[in-house]
């Protein structure tokens, strides 16, 4: 059950105010992987070489669009990085690219909805967000000095710096209409004048590819809850094992037959799984979960503006750069939903969400092998319509069947030699599993026996009860009396058994498979594979082993600056850096934070006076963002009456000692915040 009214005390999935260590705690990102040989990482240059690197790893064949990567242009954006285009923003559009398309078949690393990547060629940088499957989180990354003839630089970002903004701690994108990038046609048109494309991206191509990242940020904002259900709603010890194992029966069960159910009605499921996560979610989330939200408001940055024809001036440019505090992503974001799963629901959530986590290429071989395992079959067999009618040579023959256990309407094409099958069932229910429409193949015998094959029109795979049990096709026989009634007989393939056996069997491979552990495709496939004699081939990633030592943003501790201690203390975290982004005004020695600090003067008043101001009534966000400290109600006043009574004084002690006095925070309020003097990078 989904909602979004407050209950007493729902725990976050991911909480927005503890961003966790920057490094890995285990395992490593997958951009690391991917970009790692030998112990050497090699970022391909320039970014159009990067995207086919990346597009190598993929399945072109099956993407959405035909684009295994997914791209657009943001030329006003809302990124760190937003500034080091002006005023030209339009001659460096930030490209935000996105992975949403399955593996190709012998990748090994899975890709889809785990790779981010925003670029910005004005400021040498690319910005990765990529999945680390060990420590089951995002990661955050930067590569500085990507440019033509530079040595690039990835190290671990400061996670407090980037979840200011990514409060889910995974990507964010906005909400239709994506107004900001090239979806747009004001966005198209001014990049239009620049250029047709920028690094192989078209300029035009209206909504879709936008709609395609969103719905990634979307689901990549999920895993955090399914590691979180794998994790800790089984709990601990025999019985926690247990569960996780049936949990992964009922994985592989719905992905394989296309998210059309699992099994819920054996004793294992009643008491190895649901009673088990219902008991335990109860003790560990009384009042709910609460889900982040990965989405931002949609923001115009173009209304009200001419064509570049107008005659608009850069001023006003830099003012429509801007961003208001109502589309700014530091603001704090409350909660999706809040989530108080029932019984059902918790595993239907748990099972909907691990399904993300197996490649479409491993269920086509799994499936594969089932087939080509022996093992046991049953039949149902209804009595139906099946009327034939000449059409061009051909027969169709329209088939109605309405059983307590099989109903299916649809055409079966019967061609001019009286052998090949052609058609398709529109509708298909056989015992507890609805199928939909399948396509309909096979052949008829010398009796006039119809032996019909079905499968998923928009699938390799074969179709599937809800068990797992493979439909195996349908025998059609008419009736002699030629009165338009037939027999139906539907054979079932018991392939279930061997998947579940073959699940547990993995646990005698490695008691630690199935043990509180994050989801780990990498090692859990691998030993489902050799159970059902599947040659493993080449996973990625269990194992970091052969991947350089990563590294990190380096912080030097602040120098011995009385005045400058709150600043160190509140705002060192994000600003005290070697990188212009966020403004670095607190880098460099005393007397070089002393200058950068007074000269960023005008702007830190500004957001600190946000806090005098109502949360509806802030055009911008307050600094420091106001979820970083969690400050609510005693600890508000607090707050304002301690450390930020202590900013503002230093503040004015730095401007004072540096002869540029500061207005009046009323004062200073009443300018537009673009027009105030630039927090320049040190140096």
């Amino acid at each position: 059950m989904l909602c979004t009214a407050a209950l007493a005390d729902p725990v976050w999935v991911v909480d927005p105010g503890s961003p966790g260590p920057d490094l890995p705690p285990q395992g490593r990102s997958l951009f690391d992987h991917l970009t790692i040989s030998n112990g050497e990482q090699v970022i391909p240059y320039p970014f159009e070489q990067l995207v086919t690197a990346i597009g190598a790893r993929l399945d072109a064949d099956s993407a959405y669009l035909g684009q295994p990567v997914k791209q657009v242009l943001i030329p006003l954006g809302r990124s760190l990085q937003r500034e080091a285009a002006a005023p030209d923003f339009f001659h460096s559009p930030r490209i935000v690219l996105a992975v949403d398309s399955e593996p190709a078949a012998d990748a090994g690393l899975l890709l889809r909805d785990r790779l981010f990547i925003g670029y910005l060629e004005a400021a040498d940088v690319l910005e990765i967000i990529s999945y680390n499957e060990q420590a089951a989180r995002f990661e955050f990354q930067v590569v500085r000095d990507y440019r033509a003839g530079g040595q690039p630089q990835v190290t671990y970002a400061r996670r407090v710096v980037c979840m200011a903004c990514h409060q889910n701690a995974a990507p964010i994108f906005a909400r239709p209409l994506w107004d900001e990038t090239n979806a747009s046609r004001e966005v198209a048109d001014r990049l239009e004048h620049v250029g047709s494309d920028f690094h192989g991206i078209p300029v035009t191509g209206g909504v879709d590819i936008a709609y395609a990242i969103d719905n990634a940020t979307d689901r990549a904002n999920a895993f955090a809850l399914t590691q979180k259900l794998w994790l800790e709603a089984c709990g601990l010890g025999d019985a926690a094992d247990a569960c996780r194992r049936a949990l992964f029966i009922r994985t592989l069960q719905s992905a394989l037959n296309g998210g059309r159910g699992f099994e819920r009605v054996s004793d294992s499921y009643q008491s190895a799984l649901r009673a088990v996560m219902s008991r335990r979610s109860l003790q560990a989330w009384p009042d709910g979960l609460l889900i982040s939200d990965a989405d931002i408001v949609n923001r115009r940055p173009l209304a009200g503006l001419a064509t570049p024809a107008g005659g608009d001036d850069a001023d006003r440019l830099l003012q429509q750069a801007d961003v208001d505090g109502r589309s700014e992503p530091l603001m704090p974001r409350p909660a999706a939903a809040v989530w108080t799963p029932e019984a059902d629901d918790l595993v239907e959530r748990a099972v909907t969400g691990l399904t993300q986590f197996i490649a479409a290429a491993d269920l086509q071989r799994i499936d594969q092998r089932l087939a080509q395992s022996p093992t046991s079959g049953t039949s149902l067999s209804a009595d139906c319509d099946a009327v034939g009618t000449p059409a061009d040579g051909n027969e169709r023959i329209k088939v109605v069947c309405q059983g307590a256990d099989i109903e299916l309407r649809g055409l079966i094409q019967r061609d001019a030699a009286g052998n090949t099958l052609s058609g398709r069932m529109r509708s298909v229910r056989i015992a507890d599993t609805e199928f939909g429409a399948l396509s309909v193949g096979g052949s008829a015998d010398g009796a006039g026996v119809l032996h019909v094959t079905l499968q998923y029109p928009e699938s390799p795979l074969r179709p599937r009860f809800a068990n797992a049990d493979a439909l195996a096709g349908l025998t059609l026989r008419r009736h002699a009396s030629g009165n338009g009634k037939a027999t139906i007989e539907v054979q079932r393939r018991h392939e279930s058994v061997l998947l579940s056996d073959a699940v547990e069997r993995t646990a005698g491979q490695s008691g630690a498979l199935f043990e509180q552990r994050p989801f780990l495709r990498a090692a859990l496939m691998p030993a489902l594979f050799r159970e059902l004699g599947i040659t493993t081939g080449d996973w990625c990633c269990a194992d970091d082993g052969s991947v350089s030592p990563p590294r990190v943003a380096q912080v030097t501790e602040p120098p011995d600056d009385p005045l400058l201690a709150p600043f160190f203390k509140v705002c060192g975290a994000c600003h005290r850096s070697d990188e212009p982004f966020p403004p670095n005004f607190l880098a460099g020695s005393a007397g070089q934070a002393r200058r950068t600090l007074a000269h960023c003067a005008e702007r830190i008043q500004y957001r600190l006076g946000m806090w005098d101001l109502a949360p509806s009534q802030r055009p911008k966000s307050t600094m420091p963002p106001h979820h970083a400290g969690s400050l609510e109600g005693a600890r508000l006043g607090q707050w304002m009456d301690g450390l930020l009574k202590e900013l503002r004084e230093a503040l004015t002690g730095v401007t004072s000692d540096a002869g540029v006095p500061l207005p009046s925070t009323a004062q200073a309020l009443d300018k537009p915040y673009y027009t105030l003097r630039r927090c320049l990078p040190a140096g």
